[in-house]
């Protein structure tokens, strides 16, 4: 239990002190824009948001499915990775979905919905796209969760397929940035997961309580999420 909590505690810290620390130090000016004729094409639709959401308590599968502290670690080793080389790809080339987003007029804050892309919008700043981190980790906890039991993976999977979708319709991201997180996770996913194989007599994966566990940790999530939107009201 203490290295699960120090894995986690030691992650989340990394990830949110790159992150902020690199998308607030960015200047608008030496930042690029990704976007293909594709990416004009497809519709905003802020109830999307409620899908993309869902991609931070996502990141955390692992602790509800994964039993084998040998798997827990290498997915922690490759969470490190793929957080490492994003920071560097925000600094070295960083993007702006600045002009991409949705102008903050046409969104009405009485709405759930809208509320929410509207704080997504205030909370996360415009950079820190290419590759979408936030994707990428989602895969590698697809992976993982692959790994612990075929069908945990195989319903994370399908999940990640409609989260992609979710972060070019909240107009949060370019596809190239999304298909380069899913790149950059298929290849830290096939060398550093892949591979494991649990010893003999040990169970990779927790039993159905595991899922459930997560389930009703994300209705708290949302639950939260929307009590937050009635207090503005």
């Amino acid at each position: 239990m203490l290295e699960r909590v120090g894995l986690t505690t030691g992650l989340i810290i990394f990830f949110i002190t790159g992150y902020f620390s690199v998308g607030l130090s960015r200047d608008p000016a030496d930042a690029r824009e990704l976007a293909v004729s594709l990416d004009a094409q497809i519709p905003f639709v802020a109830q999307s948001i409620w899908v993309y959401l869902s991609l931070f308590p996502a990141a955390l599968i692992p602790l509800f499915v994964v039993r084998c502290p040998r798997l827990l670690r290498r997915t922690a080793l490759a969470y490190a990775a793929v957080i490492a080389t994003s920071l560097v790809c925000f600094m070295v080339f960083p993007v702006t979905s600045a002009k991409l987003r949705v102008p903050p007029t046409i969104l009405d804050v009485t709405r759930p919905s809208d509320w929410a892309v509207s704080l997504l919008y205030s909370v996360d700043p415009p950079y820190n796209l290419f590759p979408s981190l936030h994707l990428s980790i989602a895969v590698l906890a697809a992976f993982s969760a692959w790994k612990a039991a075929k069908l945990y993976g195989a319903v994370m999977f399908i999940g990640v397929s409609v989260v992609a979708v979710s972060v070019c319709v909240i107009k949060q991201h370019f596809l190239l940035d999304a298909l380069s997180g899913i790149v950059l996770a298929a290849v830290l996913g096939t060398l550093l997961l892949l591979p494991y194989q649990p010893e003999s007599g040990v169970t990779p994966g927790y039993s159905w309580r595991g899922p459930v566990t997560y389930i009703a940790f994300l209705i708290f999530v949302y639950a939260g999420l929307y009590i937050s939107y009635l207090s503005t009201l």
